[in-house]
């Protein structure tokens, strides 16, 4: 009767196991789409900058898509626009290209890491490294 118990309570403990080790290999894919809508770059306080930067995403997959990039300096009035494609993998590494092709493929614009992707926030880091070069504030 006891072995009987002990192999019932040994199954019961393997079983939950089991079911809890289970998981999806898309739980470490990044979805592009938190990606998606306007993102305007923040001004660091302390710095002289008089330009504005506004990133508008438009994910086509998990992975990929558009970005149109909207740039407005002082002086100059108006904005400058440029249509740039992204990449970005499962660790949050993005590919940023032009839209121009150099012998039938994209020259890399920029590569960064996503250190920060919330609702609101987008905080870029320079690849392989600790150092914040650019901090992103999402419009409504």
């Amino acid at each position: 009767m006891k072995t009987k118990k002990i192999w019932g309570l040994a199954l019961i403990i393997v079983a939950a196991l089991s079911v809890a080790s289970c998981s999806s290999d898309d739980d470490y894919k990044f979805d592009a789409s938190k990606l998606e809508g306007k993102w305007r770059k923040a001004i660091r306080s302390g710095l002289m900058d008089g330009e504005t930067v506004i990133y508008t995403f438009y994910p086509e997959n998990w992975y990929s898509g558009r970005i149109e990039q909207q740039v407005s300096a002082w002086p100059y009035e108006g904005w400058t626009t440029t249509d740039l494609n992204y990449r970005v993998g499962e660790t949050r590494h993005m590919n940023i290209f032009t839209g121009r092709t150099y012998n039938g493929e994209s020259k890399i614009y920029l590569e960064v890491d996503i250190h920060k992707l919330t609702g609101s926030e987008m905080v870029w880091y320079q690849t392989n490294s600790n150092e914040e070069i650019a901090r992103f504030t999402k419009e409504k």
